[in-house]
């Protein structure tokens, strides 16, 4: 296990364009669905994100419901919904008003839902937007969504809150969640540490911010970790200063595709993709 994370890794990977297979774009209406087949999501309104079941490479009857860069080859996933529990082909996702999205097996259990975190809110739509992000509307206002509900990345303009973590996966293929966590504590302290299964204990961190009140000469404790659209991340303090965890990128989120990911082997990594104009 590596001890020292910061500054991130940083991976630059340059590929090749690939033709879009978009089968919806933008807003979704209450009733709309998808079946776990091949080809099967919403696209975003750019095409640069898509939402919907993505094969595994080890059993291609089996899917994840996700999110990924759709104009990537390698269609990188940035996030996951049924990791622990993959989604059998002929599977079905509703998008209905009052659970909101709802996974069901072809034999009609029902694999993973929002309705526990949209708070008794109605859903009038969902939209996939140009940000990665994938919300639920209703009363026009947002009842879900995907940032606030992470996986293992995190996306340009997303930000988490306190106790709100990024889990690794458990291995390049296995979407279940992992050993390691990221997650800024209730002291507003940032930690890398690793769990103990099958609890969800922390144990010692193996990384730390340092920025809990009496921590630093600031004594300002962190509220949010952010990842901005400018491709830097960080720890905000209440009192607005910023505690850098990444180093200064030298092309803009015009030009590139940035995530930053609790990779599974404990490493939290910033990647970069070029974007094919």
């Amino acid at each position: 296990m590596a001890l020292a994370l910061f500054p991130l890794l940083i991976s630059f990977l340059f590929l090749l364009p690939v033709s879009s297979l978009a089968q919806t774009a933008g807003n979704i209406t209450v009733g709309a669905s998808l079946s776990a087949v091949e080809n099967s999501s919403w696209i975003s309104p750019s095409g640069d994100f898509a939402f919907g079941f993505h094969q595994l490479e080890h059993n291609k009857d089996l899917f994840l419901l996700a999110i990924w860069y759709n104009k990537i080859p390698e269609k990188t996933i940035v996030w996951y919904a049924n990791g622990d529990k993959p989604a059998p082909r002929g599977s079905k996702l509703h998008l209905t008003s009052d659970q909101g999205l709802v996974l069901n097996s072809p034999h009609g259990e029902q694999l993973w839902n929002t309705s526990q975190t949209i708070n008794g809110g109605v859903v009038d739509s969902g939209v996939m937007d140009d940000s990665g992000n994938f919300l639920l509307i209703g009363s026009n206002s947002i009842v879900w969504e995907s940032f606030k509900n992470p996986t293992d990345t995190m996306l340009p303009s997303q930000k988490l809150d306190k106790e709100v973590a990024l889990s690794s996966r458990r291995s390049e293929t296995n979407f279940a969640k992992g050993r390691f966590r990221m997650v800024l504590k209730s002291d507003g302290n940032l930690v890398l540490t690793t769990i103990n299964f099958p609890s969800d204990y922390l144990n010692e961190p193996y990384f730390e911010s340092k920025t809990s009140a009496g921590d630093s000469d600031l004594s300002s404790p962190g509220s949010q970790v952010v990842f901005n659209e400018s491709g830097y991340l960080f720890v905000l303090r209440e009192n607005n200063e910023r505690f850098r965890l990444t180093p200064t990128i030298t092309g803009s989120t015009k030009d590139f595709y940035y995530r930053v990911t609790l990779d599974f082997d404990g490493m939290l990594v910033l990647y970069s993709y070029p974007k094919i104009r």
